[in-house]
């Protein structure tokens, strides 16, 4: 299993590798297809950072439910030491 997951990160690794060398001699060389490629670059920028922040929002409305899933069973549990301060 870790050889597997060996050989897919190095797959993955040398993809970007090959994607990032590529695109960078194309913006070099400037073809007429730079616009194109700059914009496709900030699309995918700001669909990461968006990507990020879903993944914080997704993270804290999980959060959420588990402590109100959580309070809700705590509710019909009575305590033992239930002892009163007179």
């Amino acid at each position: 299993m870790l050889n597997i997951f060996h050989k897919l990160l190095k797959l993955a690794f040398i993809f970007s590798a090959l994607i990032t060398g590529w695109t960078s001699v194309i913006l070099l060389s400037g073809t007429t297809f730079n616009i194109e490629i700059k914009e496709l670059i900030n699309k995918m920028y700001f669909n990461q950072k968006n990507f990020i922040f879903n993944v914080k929002d997704l993270s804290l409305l999980l959060v959420k439910d588990a402590n109100e899933r959580f309070s809700e069973k705590n509710q019909g549990i009575i305590p033992l030491n239930n002892s009163k301060l007179d």
